[in-house]
């Protein structure tokens, strides 16, 4: 079975606080883009979980988030059987676009049609988000607010539609641990879910609701990396109708409604960064 592991991007991320396992809550709006791995996994009746990767090198990968779904699967549900896992790494690593969580929650979900198991999503969910907090949204996908610590999801209309994404990873790894640390939350406003209100309005036009975005780690890693920020001020001059760093970065998105403007911005580009075009 061949699986495609789409990644996401994070259209509004708010940091409101610390809960009591030392995660941290946070209000943000998820959502899956055409952008993939590509993860080839066939079932065996031998008890061993083999895994293989191409494409953009994996560090460690022996211990990759892959391996560790169809272990949590075969440790969860005593599975006497096993699997080859083949994973085409193409979505960067440490960019926040959410790469591997996208992949552990393909993991299970071909695991669970390829092993009988019949689980339902929501049960999938719960089982994701003992491998990550990002696993449980890429179970269904699409668009979603996400509050606690990413995995309580209330599903909306996808609110980037008719036109293209430009991504663009200048090839900076951010630590997401040491950027929660450099945050100060006595700083973040920390507001209700007032954008969610009109977010989930029908028929909702991004126009309307784009300047009440924010990204509280924007402030934090434009401040440590000045390029990054030059990134998004570029994006937005050359006609993005959205422009944002997602997740905890390095990547930066614009969102275009106009080709031509996105294809002047990528060639504005520095030649050394990841740059990849998306059609929504």
């Amino acid at each position: 079975m061949i699986v495609r592991a789409n990644c996401k991007l994070n259209l509004h991320l708010k940091v409101t606080g610390k809960l009591p396992d030392g995660y941290h809550s946070l209000e943000t709006i998820f959502q899956e883009i055409p952008f993939y791995d590509e993860i080839d996994i066939v079932s065996s009746d031998k008890d061993v979980i083999q895994f293989t990767s191409k494409g953009i090198n994996i560090p460690g990968s022996g211990n990759n988030i892959c391996v560790k779904a169809a272990e949590l699967l075969k440790n969860n549900f005593n599975i006497n059987k096993g699997c080859r896992i083949t994973l085409k790494k193409n979505v960067p690593i440490g960019a926040g676009l959410g790469g591997g969580s996208s992949d552990a929650a393909a993991v299970l979900k071909a695991l669970n049609v390829l092993w009988g198991l019949n689980l339902t999503d929501e049960e999938l969910e719960k089982l994701g988000l003992k491998l990550g907090a990002d696993v449980p949204f890429f179970i269904k996908g699409g668009c979603a607010w996400a509050e606690g610590k990413g995995e309580l999801l209330k599903r909306i209309e996808p609110l980037l539609k008719n036109g293209s994404i430009l991504l663009i990873y200048p090839h900076i790894h951010i630590s997401t641990p040491d950027a929660y640390k450099k945050l100060n939350l006595n700083l973040t406003n920390l507001s209700g879910n007032v954008i969610f209100a009109e977010v989930s309005k029908p028929g909702v036009s991004l126009n309307v609701i784009r300047a009440g975005f924010i990204n509280d780690f924007e402030s934090v890693v434009f401040r440590e990396y000045p390029e990054i920020g030059h990134i998004k001020e570029l994006l937005l001059s050359e006609g993005a109708a959205l422009a944002a760093m997602s997740g905890s970065g390095s990547s930066v998105f614009g969102f275009f409604t106009d080709e031509k403007r996105l294809i002047r911005a990528s060639g504005l580009m520095d030649k050394n960064y990841f740059v990849h075009a998306v059609k929504l």
